[in-house]
């Protein structure tokens, strides 16, 4: 288990925006949704592998708690009854901290500053993916705080206000360094 998939999403993107020939900013919204579902995918294959015992590419896994036999006596147990879908990243908020004794989910649920940005991300995925009146409400209110509507690809590309980086570079690198976190903890937490 490694994050490779999720840093090779990030360097096509790198690679596009980085061609001398002008390129539509609405990209933007793209890559990061692109970027944002394999980092999700990441996130459900490492609570999977690490549930029933298995290591990352760094030779990492988390003691656990409960112990699953395969993804099968996992899925028995997380997968909710007539349902063929299973909100993996809401199981890894809500429960990880039951699952692993040194939790290496806990920098998603309860690191603030990671827990913010995730939020962000995930609302900004939500109104690409939807554009519902719902999902706007919640972009308009979660990540723009308010301050009138701009599309995502707007808001992306505007400098984050204390880190002197645009949103798309300061998610990407979060995404970059939460992976990392994951699948090479340090030992004890």
């Amino acid at each position: 288990m490694n994050n490779s998939f999720v840093l090779a999403e990030i360097e096509k993107w790198e690679t596009i925006f980085a061609s001398p020939t002008q390129i539509d900013n609405t990209l933007y919204e793209l890559a990061f949704f692109k970027i944002f579902i394999k980092f999700e995918k990441f996130l459900s294959d490492c609570f999977e592998m690490y549930s029933i015992g298995e290591k990352s590419i760094y030779g990492y896994c988390p003691e656990r708690k409960l112990e699953f036999l395969d993804l099968e006596h996992l899925y028995k147990v997380i997968k909710k009854p007539n349902t063929s879908f299973v909100n993996q990243y809401d199981i890894i908020k809500k429960t990880s901290e039951c699952f692993f004794i040194d939790d290496p989910f806990s920098i998603i649920n309860k690191d603030s500053n990671y827990t913010t940005i995730i939020n962000e991300m995930k609302t900004i995925r939500d109104y690409i993916a939807h554009e519902s009146n719902s999902a706007r409400n919640k972009y308009e209110t979660n990540v723009l705080k308010d301050k009138g509507f701009i599309e995502p690809f707007e808001h992306l590309k505007r400098n984050h206000r204390k880190k002197n980086i645009s949103y798309y570079t300061y998610y990407i690198k979060s995404i970059v360094e939460i992976s990392k976190y994951i699948i090479n903890q340090p030992q004890g937490g």
